[in-house]
């Protein structure tokens, strides 16, 4: 993974991680990281990313 697409992946994350919390809390957000090992977006390892952004995605698409 580049520099630019880490960077990329984590622009998203924030962004759904920011529509998560604004709507359900930050706790639901907390959990998807706990699951990968993580207190934030910063602590995740590179490889976890997309896998990250599409759990949140999907959380935020049922909030449609």
């Amino acid at each position: 993974m580049t520099k630019d697409e880490r960077e990329n992946w984590i622009i998203n994350i924030e962004n759904t991680a920011s529509t998560i919390s604004s709507q359900l809390g930050s706790a639901v957000v907390d959990g998807v990281f706990q699951r990968y090992g993580a207190h934030s977006v910063e602590d995740l390892n590179p490889c976890d990313l997309p896998d990250v952004f599409s759990d949140l995605y999907a959380i935020e698409a049922d909030l449609r």
